[in-house]
């Protein structure tokens, strides 16, 4: 299906179910397919804001964030992801990158080692 489609099909939805957070994932992926980078994060912001603990929302809205360069926000989500998932070698590498983009050497460092050893 056309991405427009699917993301208007979503948002209708999401009128009906406005406390699914799994339909505001869903549009802000779509919206993100698209580079609509602003409404993206609105959308992951709320979906994290119903679900702080789900995987696909946590990455998602870090993903968008580090792409950004809101590499702050970002690093404490993919913190918030690997106390869920502290084996997954892709975040704890984007959580790398974003300390050492801050300046921040010694968590970076951590991180990198940890990815090392693994």
């Amino acid at each position: 299906m056309h991405t427009m489609e699917d993301l208007e099909r979503k948002l209708d939805n999401l009128v009906k179910e406005p406390e699914n957070f799994s339909l505001f994932n869903q549009v802000g992926v779509l919206l993100y397919k698209v580079k609509d980078w602003k409404n993206a994060e609105l959308y992951f912001q709320r979906d994290y804001e119903l679900n702080p603990a789900d995987e696909n929302t946590i990455y998602n809205y870090a993903l968008l964030l580090h792409q950004q360069g809101q590499f702050h926000k970002a690093s404490k989500l993919y913190q918030a992801y690997l106390e869920i998932d502290p084996l997954d070698k892709e975040v704890r590498e984007k959580a790398g990158d974003c300390y050492y983009l801050l300046g921040e050497y010694e968590q970076a460092v951590r991180m990198y080692e940890k990815l090392q050893k693994e």
